[in-house]
């Protein structure tokens, strides 16, 4: 399976001053800036209104100037304000609608401006929205949450250097904003410059011990150094994210890692999405271990893998009403309460965990001469960066004699194989697959799987299979620093982006590495 199905929802909260707070993040990986709104805008207008009395007839022309003037500025702070309700409700295109036609009548509103700038930033607007923060600045140079928000808009343009100098300016203005060194924090974690990011991480937990995102986003820092004792600590953060929280389950004590469970029934909870569920499996022969019995608790797509772990006693649907159990414990927080570290991590990595279900049969038919099967999954979710390399990316490779590929896809993606007139290099096999079973038992049948960062990267490393994956500028926390190798799978090689949105240096390497392979099986089966 090509794709992930965690879902993200809008969260909000409150900053310091006049300023609100809208916030999205997504609980698997690493948090979202904030942005700052204003909440009342000034709509200025030349005249004023004469003060009371007599009017003379001379002066009854300036009356009625007032009178309009008194109107248009009511008339803009209403766009404004329901400008400002919609923005708040979520409805963004209305507010985009609404602030604009407040500034057509009016543009000297820095904090009109600013609004704009977020809410089309959220739009995905990007050179619109800096168009807009520009403004807010000529008017308003003094006001810091602008600079921090045309820094957020920047880092999600990618263009890191110029965001760096924006909340730079932020934090010259005011730095007792705790949203502004923490959204500087996020400009070094894209950088992958995880040490600069925990300063100042830090530095917003200064300000605010509690401040959930900084600690959320440092124990993501800790965990993509290696440092995994803080990591893994800081991991269990996530219990008070907004998104796709841990449902509360009050009818058993939660495992603590320390409680005996010797005849013990253990329910491992469902979260996340499915790469995490198949990356933190590895851990349930552990927990097997030491239980009388281990329920698993997993989405309906997992249901034909999970039921390969080895331990996994029971195996229940999220959703689906929970056997009786004596302790709990989320899946994600094992690795926390069983001490993990990094030398016990690649002991337990260092054998697959995962099987094809049985009953699985598959029979490919590659063209004579195939010497390499290769899967392909070169599409991904979307958010909250496109994890997707264009398929010409790898028409180098698709021409290659010797080799067959299969496409993996199941989503929308498909379609490119016949847009760019493929399907006589790439067989495309989504029609074969319904859940994760039939992906696992597609997998085994292959020599090499080429992923981008996805479920499936996850799937053929937890299977055995040797996985090419290609991964972003920005790491995951899971995939390190500067590493070609993964101590999660030892079958796994990682080919960077160098540059923001440019596969051209890890798809050459990859090419190369593609060819001596080939080549190694040609001869191979040339002396056989």
């Amino acid at each position: 399976m090509a794709k992930s199905a965690t879902t993200t929802k809008k969260r909000s909260g409150k900053k310091g001053g006049k300023s609100a707070s809208v916030k999205k993040a997504t609980p698997s990986g690493a948090s979202v800036p904030h942005p700052e709104i204003a909440t009342a805008s000034k709509a200025t207008a030349k005249g004023s209104p004469s003060p009371g009395g007599d009017v003379a007839p001379e002066s009854q022309a300036n009356m009625a100037d007032a009178a309009q003037v008194a109107q248009k500025r009511r008339v803009i702070n209403d766009l404004f304000q329901r400008g400002l309700a919609a923005h708040q409700a979520g409805q963004i295109d209305d507010a985009i609608r609404l602030y604009s036609a407040s500034l057509r009548q009016n543009p000297q509103q820095p904090d009109v401006w600013n609004n704009l700038g977020v809410a089309l930033r959220r739009s995905k607007k990007f050179e619109a929205a800096l168009m807009a923060y520009r403004r807010a600045a000529e008017l308003r140079p003094e006001n810091a949450g602008l600079w921090s928000n045309m820094g957020n808009c920047l880092r999600e343009m990618m263009r890191f250097d110029e965001a760096i100098v924006a909340h730079k300016k932020a934090l010259e203005l005011d730095d007792s904003i705790k949203s502004h060194t923490f959204n500087m924090g996020l400009v070094y974690r894209d950088l992958n410059r995880f040490e600069d990011a925990l300063r100042h991480f830090d530095q917003a937990l200064a300000i605010d011990s509690d401040y959930v995102d900084a600690n959320w986003d440092k124990a993501l820092a800790h965990l993509a150094l290696g440092n995994y004792a803080d990591g893994w600590a800081g991991y269990e953060t996530r219990r008070k994210l907004a998104d796709n929280p841990i449902r509360p389950l009050d009818t058993a004590p939660e495992w603590d890692g320390k409680t005996d469970l010797r005849g013990k029934r253990i329910l491992l909870r469902a979260e996340q999405g499915f790469g995490d569920m198949i990356q933190f499996a590895r851990f349930v022969p552990l927990v097997a271990r030491k239980a009388g019995h281990v329920i698993l608790e997993c989405r309906k797509e997992l249901l034909p893998i999970m039921r390969t772990v080895a331990g996994v006693g029971t195996l229940v649907e999220k959703g689906r009403p929970l056997p009786e159990f004596d302790v709990h414990v989320p899946l994600l927080s094992l690795p926390h309460v069983m001490g993990i570290g990094g030398d016990a991590l690649l002991k337990i990595s260092a054998d697959p965990y995962l099987t094809p279900p049985p009953g699985k049969h598959v029979r490919l038919a590659p063209t004579p001469g195939t010497v390499l099967k290769v899967g392909l999954i070169w599409a991904g979710k979307l958010n909250p960066r496109d994890r997707s390399c264009p398929i010409e990316m790898l028409l180098p490779i698709l021409s290659a004699k010797g080799a067959a590929f299969y496409s993996f896809q199941i989503d929308d993606r498909r379609a490119d194989l016949d847009k760019l007139g493929l399907n006589a290099f790439v067989t495309d096999l989504g029609d074969h697959i319904h859940d994760f079973g039939d992906s696992a038992a597609l997998m085994k049948a292959m020599d090499l799987v080429i992923s981008i960062d996805s479920s499936p990267a996850h799937l053929a490393g937890a299977l055995g299979v040797p996985v090419w994956m290609l991964q972003l500028f920005t790491t995951d926390w899971r995939w390190m620093v500067d590493r070609s190798d993964s101590p999660w799978y030892p079958t796994m090689r990682i080919y960077r982006q160098q540059a923001p949105a440019d596969w051209s240096v890890p798809v050459k390497k990859l090419s190369g590495d593609f060819a001596t392979l080939l080549q190694a099986r040609l001869k191979t089966c040339e002396v056989a």
